[in-house]
């Protein structure tokens, strides 16, 4: 009779894991097919792992548009910006090895850099150096060119400092071409080849690696746009590697990019006690909205943790994220740099939680809730969010920003498009006047408030 019970539970749990299978991967391959609508263009790689079991994995879209080449998962994108990832680990890496230490100076590695007796290897890692992103008289053909980290750290040096080191947050590619030279200063190896042996190898990955314009790399897709009024899809511009450099580089496989989050955060590449410091936020600074660890930015899904890192280059678009409590890796690559890989992540991130984001249904609204909400909202101290209708059409724009359309639910919230997870939802006073936008960014609490300004006040220059 037990066994018979135990029997009887052991299908019942299998019938649920089944179906709940089924619907994750119905689920998320409607969100493909959402952003993908048309195979024929450039398109996107999609992967979910619950542990180290890949549960859905799938790609959409073209590899090669004019050879009409379809792109197949294991192919190699650019993951711009995830490389940040990589470096910040090789970095503690060197550290754990007592080969530096990341309240090091800068100076003792990189001295020419304005401000670098007070700039230390930690306020790079986590954005608060105040390295300026501006070049100073950009040469034309400057992105399309080899140049080597010397030429890099010279360039950067002749900038102005954005702010006093540890003083702001503001996110600095610069910052992590320096740590670049940082690793190349301290083993006598090409940053990417440091990486490679100290991050890389042990953790057995083989498809991440150095994009070399020049060489042959099996399965690397081609990169496109839609960045343009028409969203007509052209080839991408070129931009060498080596512009990016140790903040950008990197190309990489979706299975290779899971794996290396699995072997990241299973204290198999750095210690655990590295990776906490990876993914734990710095001190809050101006402006607070962004938290980030080391290398790392810091974001809620459906009330969980999740942490990881997007990347945007010409021609293609990425994101990797991690849920250390519940164990899911999700992994976005997509050739279009306009693609919105942040979203998406987040949504299969949702749908692997179970708790997948309710598309919004737009209605039309009278022309009198239009106009109750045309206005300027502060969004900080130098920033205002207006709202504008124009053809009957809502539109928002943050300062020094292009014009945002947004649709508005039958509930009075208003989302933007294509991005249908950010949504803005007025706060009125008890005479119905609209006194207040809550921001929620990606969809999720907590909301950031947006009062609304008076006619004629603007915000402090």
């Amino acid at each position: 009779m037990f066994r018979r019970s135990l029997i009887a539970f052991v299908l019942l749990i299998a019938s649920v894991a089944s179906a709940s299978d089924a619907n994750l991967t119905n689920q998320t391959r409607a969100a493909l097919e959402h952003a993908v609508p048309a195979a024929d263009g450039p398109g996107v790689v999609v992967l979910i792992a619950k542990g180290d079991t890949v549960v859905f994995r799938q790609a959409r879209g073209q590899a090669q548009i004019e050879l009409g080449v379809p792109l197949a998962a294991d192919q190699v994108f650019r993951i711009a910006s995830i490389t940040k990832i990589f470096t910040a680990a090789t970095v503690l890496k060197l550290a754990e090895q007592g080969k530096l230490s990341v309240d090091d100076k800068l100076a003792k590695y990189v001295p020419a850099i304005p401000s670098a007796d007070r700039i230390t290897l930690r306020q790079l890692l986590n954005h608060t150096a105040g390295v300026s992103n501006v070049a100073k008289n950009p040469q034309p053909g400057f992105m399309r060119r080899d140049i080597d980290t010397a030429t890099q750290v010279a360039e950067i040096a002749k900038r102005d400092p954005a702010f006093e080191p540890g003083t702001r947050w503001a996110y600095s590619n610069a910052g992590y071409i320096l740590l670049g030279a940082v690793i190349e200063k301290v083993t006598g190896q090409p940053w990417h080849e440091a990486m490679r042996q100290l991050s890389l190898e042990p953790a057995g990955l083989t498809h991440i690696r150095y994009g070399d314009g020049a060489a042959l790399i099996p399965g690397r897709v081609d990169g496109y746009t839609t960045d343009n009024p028409a969203h007509r899809v052209e080839n991408a511009s070129f931009i060498s590697s080596s512009v990016p450099a140790a903040a950008g580089g990197l190309v990489a496989t979706a299975d290779d990019l899971m794996r290396w989050m699995r072997a990241l955060a299973g204290g198999r590449v750095v210690s655990a006690k590295s990776f906490r410091a990876m993914t734990t936020p710095a001190k809050p600074l101006e402006p607070s909205t962004h938290h980030y660890g080391l290398g790392m930015y810091l974001w809620q899904v459906r009330g969980s943790e999740m942490v990881g890192h997007t990347g945007q280059i010409d021609g293609f678009a990425s994101a990797l994220a991690y849920l250390p409590k519940e164990d899911i890796t999700v992994v976005v690559l997509a050739n279009d740099d306009n693609f919105d890989a942040r979203t998406m992540a987040r949504r299969l991130a949702a749908i692997a939680l179970g708790k997948p984001y309710v598309d919004p249904v737009g209605v039309t609204p009278s022309a009198e809730t239009l106009t109750a909400l045309v206005g300027d909202y502060r969004v900080d101290d130098k920033t205002v969010e207006t709202v504008s209708v124009k053809d009957g059409r809502l539109y928002t724009q943050r300062s020094h920003h292009n014009l945002v359309p947004v649709q508005m639910t039958a509930a009075g919230k208003f989302y933007f498009v294509p991005d249908e997870l950010s949504y803005f939802e007025p706060v009125r006073d008890k005479s119905g006047k609209v006194v207040r936008l809550d921001y929620f960014d990606g969809g999720d609490a907590p909301a950031q408030p947006m009062p609304r300004l008076a006619e004629g006040v603007a915000p402090s220059p």
